[in-house]
């Protein structure tokens, strides 16, 4: 049975500090998440913590996420039939011709990320991958391009009305104050999404290159560029090969259909419909390719069991995030989190104090929902009866949850791109520490403003 006395206590404190360490020191997410949630479950079960590890915490994870996962194996089974159809070597050779420096390179990188936003994961683990020969070959790393796509996604789609952020996020508000209308509030709060509005200005500038690489970026831009890697290799490991004959079609109609299957049924349905997208792109990628006889009728199973291993490791990694916020949730983190701080802040501060808690819990969790669901019920009211502002209180809390979602070694915004890359995701997010530091201090400072204004 569970020890219901090591709840919402200091103990629940444990599974993230050694998490967080672990990754830090030895640079492998996976063993630290292990670690944490066996850590979680011996506290929270004792010496019969073994059952509930995969009994309870990874089914769990697996049930909650469910369309997540399923939907990422097939996006990895359309990629796969996309490279063998030809699709990533045009767009290699496209590249190849038309970005030829690091800026253009960077850029591009940037605006596919925007335009492809309306379903994450396919940009996060898409534009790293087939962007990767030619970042390589103009002198940007992979770790920039990388860096770039997580910044840009999540916070773009969470503010996109035709993503399935406004279902979450609206439906958290209009469980959490009565009365209200949460599209209406979520919409007044975008202009207080302060973290997704300074992470994409960020991201912008540094596509455009200006402001420089710094930290652990200039260090990797400066090892780049004294190595000299033959990208040919990379190019014919990640595109296809010699003999895949280029083919942009091969791109461009899977994830038109894709994108189109989004809207046409969620225009049917009459509420937005994202779980069609990942089935209708993979099938038709799998035609095209038997059409312009890339593939044979009895080598489609091949490229599907090919696509699940490109996504193996991802698949584990999002896992084993997924069954440690489960545990984290099982020890009651957030409650104990809040309680140090108190329940009596001035008016004026509760947005940033909101802002702040949704950081911690979101970089300890690695997820942007976790400290939301925990957060709003509790600020929103906190807001109405203070005479804080509703829709800056909205924007707080998402912008916090923001904050470990793009920061986060195991956070999936940060898991897939890195992967996608061939980095650790540890990397990725030692490479992002200055950047987001920065800009969590402009945050803070900009809703304590807004506090006392509003």
């Amino acid at each position: 049975a569970v020890d219901k006395s090591r709840m919402n206590t200091i103990l629940s404190l444990i599974p993230s500090i050694i998490v967080i360490v672990l990754s830090l020191k030895y640079k492998n997410v996976l063993i630290a998440l292990f670690a944490g949630i066996v850590a979680g479950s011996i506290i929270l079960n004792g010496f019969n913590f073994i059952p509930p590890l995969m009994e309870v915490y990874m089914v769990k994870g697996l049930e909650s996420n469910s369309s997540v996962l399923i939907g990422m194996i097939l996006l990895g089974i359309m990629l796969q039939f996309i490279k063998r159809a030809g699709g990533y070597k045009a767009f290699g050779e496209w590249c190849s011709r038309k970005v030829t420096t690091s800026k253009q390179t960077t850029v591009t990188a940037f605006w596919a990320s925007i335009f492809l936003a309306v379903h994450a994961y396919t940009v996060n683990l898409t534009v790293p991958k087939i962007m990767k020969p030619v970042a390589i070959e103009n002198g940007v790393t992979p770790e920039k391009i990388s860096a770039i796509v997580a910044s840009t996604v999540s916070p773009i789609s969470s503010m996109l009305p035709f993503t399935p952020f406004i279902l979450f996020f609206s439906g958290l508000i209009a469980s959490s104050v009565e009365g209200y209308n949460g599209y209406e509030l979520y919409f007044q709060a975008i202009p207080f999404q302060l973290f997704a509005i300074v992470s994409l200005i960020t991201s912008f500038l540094m596509a455009y290159e200006i402001i420089p690489d710094i930290g652990l970026l200039k260090k990797l831009k400066q090892e780049l560029k004294d190595k000299k890697i033959d990208t040919s290799k990379i190019s014919l490991k990640l595109l296809g090969g010699v003999e895949i004959k280029p083919d942009m079609t091969a791109l461009v109609l899977p994830i038109s259909v894709f994108v189109l299957s989004i809207v046409v049924f969620s225009f049917t349905a009459g509420s937005l419909i994202v779980t069609a997208g990942p089935l209708t792109g993979c099938i038709a990628a799998i035609i095209y390719s038997m059409v312009n006889k890339s593939v044979k009728f009895n080598e489609i199973m091949d490229g599907c069991v090919e696509g699940c291993k490109d996504m193996s490791d991802i698949f584990l990694i999002l896992l084993f995030a997924f069954s440690f916020g489960q545990v984290v949730n099982a020890l009651e983190f957030a409650p104990y989190i809040i309680s140090l701080l108190g329940s009596s802040f001035p008016m004026e501060f509760i947005p940033v104090i909101t802002f702040l808690v949704c950081c911690i819990i979101s970089y300890s969790t690695g997820s942007l929902s976790a400290a939301a669901i925990i957060v709003f019920p509790l600020g929103l009211p906190l807001a109405l009866a203070t005479g804080a502002s509703i829709p800056l209180t909205i924007g707080a809390c998402i912008s916090g949850s923001h904050f470990g979602d793009l920061y986060s070694p195991i956070s999936d915004s940060i898991i897939m791109p890195s992967q996608a890359s061939d980095i650790s995701p540890i990397t990725l997010s030692h490479a992002l520490t200055p950047y987001r530091l920065i800009q969590l201090a402009i945050c803070t400072v900009l809703f304590v403003i807004f506090g006392y204004v509003m």
